[in-house]
This record gives structure tokens, sequence and C-alpha cells, in this order.
């Protein structure tokens, strides 16, 4: 199973009086979007599951990187992701083991502290970051291997 972790784009701070949960993306974090739904399109990366945050920047960015990917109204938008903990989304995610390709869109710090307790490395999710890894499960417990990155500034780094 491969399991992906995408931190929202960047959002907009153009109005502080935005509820954070309400607040857009910014127009670095549409690019961003476009250029990450560019490269899961070329790399033929499909999803079998979407879970994401249902805040409103997780929302939109979801609706550009999936774009022609994988259908909208199928993507399960959970308010109890919003800002989820390490602990609710590992939980969350070992009930989800059946599926072959599943995605998580979510927030910080939660996002980050699974992938690096998944993966065992140090690993920190800025904005528009998505990670791979391939898991198994073993003893009740998901099992991970970085499998690779893509960063908007780096772009593709496999492991």
């Amino acid at each position: 199973m491969k399991l992906y972790f995408l931190r929202h784009a960047k959002s907009s701070w153009d109005d502080l009086h935005v509820d954070d949960f309400k607040r857009p993306l910014s127009e670095r974090g549409l690019k961003n979007s476009e250029m990450l739904n560019a490269f899961l399109k070329s790399k033929k990366v499909s999803f079998d599951k979407v879970y994401s945050s249902s805040s409103v920047r997780t929302e939109i960015t979801c609706s550009v990187v999936l774009e022609g990917i994988f259908e909208f109204d199928k993507i399960s938008f959970l308010d109890d992701f919003y800002h989820a903990s390490a602990e609710y989304l590992q939980n969350f995610l070992q009930d989800k083991t059946l599926q072959e390709s599943v995605l998580i869109v979510g927030h910080n710090p939660g996002l980050s502290d699974l992938v690096s307790y998944l993966s065992k490395r140090d690993i920190y999710l800025k904005t528009c970051d998505l990670v791979c890894l391939e898991s198994k499960q073993s003893d009740s417990k998901l099992v991970c291997n970085l499998h690779w990155f893509w960063n908007p500034k780096k772009g593709f780094i496999e492991n």
C-alpha cells in the first residue's frame, strides 16, 4: 500500500480578520498546487481514496491538485482532520489499510509528526509538500519506508 501525505498549499494572509478555518490560498499556493497537479499527471499517480481536512485551504488545494486525477465529489472532507494530531491520524489510518493508495491532506504539526513517526525520519512538510510512503501492516501497526518526496522548489526527490 502507498500512503501519500500532502500539506495544504500556502494560505493567504491578505485579510487578517478571516477565521483560520476559512482562510483561502494565496497566489503562490494556487501556483504550487498547479505545479503539483502537473507532476502527479506526468508520473501517472492515482489514489484509491482521498481524505482531507474540511478547511477552505485544504479544499482548494484538493480541487487544484487533484483536477483530472481524482473526482472532487469523492473526496472525504473531515472536520476532525482540521489540525488533527499525529496520533489521531495514525488511528484513522489503521482502519484504512485495505486501500491500495491513500492520500491524506491536512495540516501541521500533526501531518509532519505522523510522517516522521511512520518513516522513522525527521520530516517537516512545508506548504504543498507531498510525501509518498510505502507501507505494510505488521502486528496491527503501520510500517513505512520513504519512497519519494515532492516539493514546489526542489521538485521530485526519489529516496
